[in-house]
């Protein structure tokens, strides 16, 4: 508002009068203008954490949702819970082969039927029955090693091989002296 303005709308206002209403209308003024700045200062803060969340969520886009993570997880569980019984299978049928006396867990694991046992409701009975089958009908895959390991195999020169020279510490010279009595060595 603009002091002329006034004083063409109310004719005869005195200059004291004509002040005070400036001064209350500049008053009024600066308020709003005031109040304006803090409102633009809460729209641009509003502003720059919607962009923020905005950006936030842009970075989920083609993501998976949390159903679908749910849902993997549940098949991880599975998984690892189908690994560890698979783990725990072997470790008893290994056992039991070895409390059997099996020669070689690999090959009386051969001679089972392995899709069965693991199937069993009743693992360790149903192990026993199938290693006492194997037993009967693979005696060869059971049992004590023979001296010297399984499968040892005994193979002589055809020679008499002797006793050392009584008296002689150091064996090669002893060896070198039986099979050269021509040659002396002192």
């Amino acid at each position: 508002m603009k002091r002329e303005d006034v004083k063409n709308k109310i004719p005869g206002i005195t200059e004291e009068q004509l002040n005070w209403l400036m001064t209350e209308n500049g008053n009024d003024i600066n308020r709003e203008k005031t109040a304006a700045e803090q409102y633009k200062t809460q729209l641009t803060n509003a502003q720059a954490q919607l962009k923020t969340a905005q950006d936030g969520l842009a970075a989920f886009d083609g993501k998976k949702k949390p159903e679908e993570y749910e849902a993997e997880l549940t098949k991880l569980r599975g998984e690892m819970q189908a690994q560890a019984d698979s783990f725990a299978f072997d470790n008893d049928l290994n056992t039991a082969i070895l409390g059997k006396k099996g020669r070689s867990v690999k090959a009386v694991r051969a001679l089972l039927d392995l899709d069965a046992l693991k199937g069993s409701k009743d693992r360790s009975a149903d192990i026993g029955k199938a290693l006492d089958e194997a037993v009967k009908a693979n005696p060869w895959a059971f049992g004590e090693a023979e001296e010297g390991g399984s499968g040892s195999v005994h193979v002589s020169s055809g020679t008499e091989h002797g006793t050392p020279p009584a008296g002689d510490v150091d064996p090669v010279t002893a060896a070198f002296k039986a099979m050269n009595p021509d040659i002396k060595i002192d």
